[in-house]
Parts: C-alpha cells; sequence; structure tokens
C-alpha cells in the first residue's frame, strides 16, 4: 500500500534529524534503509522497529541530517571552524592562508552529528523521530486502506448477484441437458434409450453438467471474504489472495461446465471482478 510520512526531531547540537518513511505495494516486507554514515551503528535497530509495525510493502525509510536555520550562515560558526582549522593547519606546518571562505563554508555544511560524544542520546533521539514518522505513514496507510475495503466489498456484493444470476440462468440445466441428449439418441438409435448402460452414461453426463457444488462453494468463499474484514486479524492480505485464488477456480469451472452463452457471459464478468479484487488485494496488509 503506498502510504508516506515525515517527521524532523528537534534541535539536537544544532543540528535536526529528518525521517521520511514512504511504501510501495509488494507481496512480502522489503526495507530500504538510506541513511547517513554516522547512523550505520542503528540499522539492525532501525530495521526491527519498522518490521514490528508493517508486514507488506517495499519500504523506503531515508535518514538525514539539516542544521537549524539559525545557524546556517552564521559568522560565529564560520570564525570558530577558522579559528579550528588554523589551529590545526599551526600543527601540521602548514600556512594559515590556505584556510579560505570557500573550504570553510564547505565544511560547515558538512556538520553531523559525527562528532557528537553523546551516542545514546542520538539514538534515542533517532529512534523517538522513527516511531512519530511511523505514525504518520500508519495514518496514512489507514486511510488509504479504508478506501480499499470500501471498493473490495462492493465488488463482493456485485460478485454475489452474479451467482445468483448464474444459478438462476443454470436452474434444470442438468436435466434439460440429459433430455436433449436422449431425445438425439432416439433419432439417431430409436433403442439405444432403453440400453441401460446408455441411460447411466447420459445420466453422468447430466451431472458433470450441474453447477450446484461450484454455486455453493462460491457463496462460502464470499462469505469467509466479507467475513475477513469484520476480523480482528492483524493481517488480511494473505487470505485474501488466498479466497480470490478459489474464487477464480470455480468460477473457471462453471464456465467449462456450462454451454449456455448467457452464462458464459456471466463467467466472464465474474472474472473481471475479481482480477480487480485481486489487484487491491496486494495493497492490503
Amino acid at each position: 500500500m503506498t502510504a508516506y510520512g515525515r517527521c524532523v526531531s528537534p534541535d539536537f547540537e544544532g543540528m535536526r534529524v529528518v525521517i521520511e518513511i514512504h511504501s510501495v505495494n509488494r507481496k512480502g516486507l522489503d526495507i530500504r534503509l538510506h541513511t547517513p554514515r554516522e547512523f550505520l551503528f542503528l540499522d539492525l535497530e532501525l530495521r526491527k522497529i519498522i518490521k514490528d509495525a508493517l508486514l507488506r510493502g517495499q519500504v523506503t525509510v531515508r535518514i538525514s541530517t539539516e542544521e537549524e536555520k539559525e545557524k546556517k550562515g552564521s559568522l560565529a560558526l564560520l570564525k570558530k571552524l577558522k579559528s579550528n582549522w588554523e589551529e590545526k593547519a599551526d600543527a601540521l606546518g602548514y600556512a594559515k592562508e590556505a584556510i579560505s571562505l570557500p573550504f570553510l563554508i564547505q565544511q560547515m555544511e558538512r556538520s553531523t552529528f559525527e562528532g557528537s560524544k553523546n551516542e545514546n542520546a542520538i539514538k534515542e533521539l533517532i529512534f523517538q523521530t522513527t516511531q512519530k514518522a511511523l505514525v504518520q505513514f500508519l495514518e496514512m496507510k489507514e486511510s488509504e486502506g479504508q478506501a480499499l475495503d470500501d471498493d473490495i466489498k462492493t465488488r463482493l456484493k456485485t460478485l454475489a448477484q452474479i451467482v445468483d444470476e448464474i444459478e438462476m440462468l443454470s436452474k434444470d440445466s442438468g436435466a434439460i441437458a440429459r433430455e436433449k441428449l436422449l431425445k438425439r439418441l432416439e433419432e439417431i438409435l430409436p433403442d439405444a434409450a432403453k440400453d441401460e448402460r446408455v441411460a447411466k452414461e447420459v445420466a453422468l453426463m447430466g451431472e458433470k453438467l450441474d453447477i450446484t457444488e461450484e454455486i455453493i462453494r462460491m457463496r462460502s468463499h464470499l462469505k469467509q471474504t466479507e467475513a475477513l474484514f469484520t476480523s480482528k486479524e492483524k493481517s488480511i492480505g494473505r487470505s485474501l489472495d488466498f479466497l480470490v485464488q478459489e474464487m477464480g477456480r470455480e468460477i473457471n469451472t462453471i464456465g467449462s461446465k456450462s454451454g449456455q452463452i448467457e452464462v458464459t457471459k456471466q463467467t466472464l464478468l465474474a472474472k473481471q471482478e475479481l482480477e480487480k479484487i485481486r489487484e487491491q488485494a496486494q495493497n492490503i496488509e
């Protein structure tokens, strides 16, 4: 499911952490973490936080830093950097003139948390910011999820109506097929209908054309699918995938058994609805 969340941390040592979380559809969970070098030691723990909150999707997490506005272009910071670099130049025997303004600005832009000694405070700051970004991210997912819920429920109602139509069109189709076959046999071989073996074969053929069992199973699958949306299951995506697959099999069987044009038309409509539900199911956890 597509969603986005972003959070900026409070100021810490003149810097802020920016956490951005974005996801696109994916059957499994694929976490892609992009973080500055100084935060690599948090990689595994950050992945665990994301994994505990999400079950599916290609999730991209980007961590960056930004200086507080008051610090950007600060004359005081430039003076401090100049003094520090001049001390290093003296210690190494280099001329102070080598410390130019463009060089100092470049160093200021590269200022990060890397030099901080308070590792635990940085860790806590990043984790809290990640959790807040996740809250925003999950709120967007919930909003989109409600729209998917409404769409799928509407399509399930349409499928139920199609099943009712197929049942009505196929009423007594087995018996009708047997009568037609017997009538045709009598025209070709008048005595064939009296043969017990022929009668059995005709009866079996009529049973093969009967779609009562498929109709019953379709209704059962539809009820199970509707129940998923009111269940307390944390994840229904995989269950929905399975039920859509099973309904597809039943519809295919109905289409292959029935020789009626009107029933075939209805099975095609059912397949269209199932395909749309299948596409939406990829977005649901």
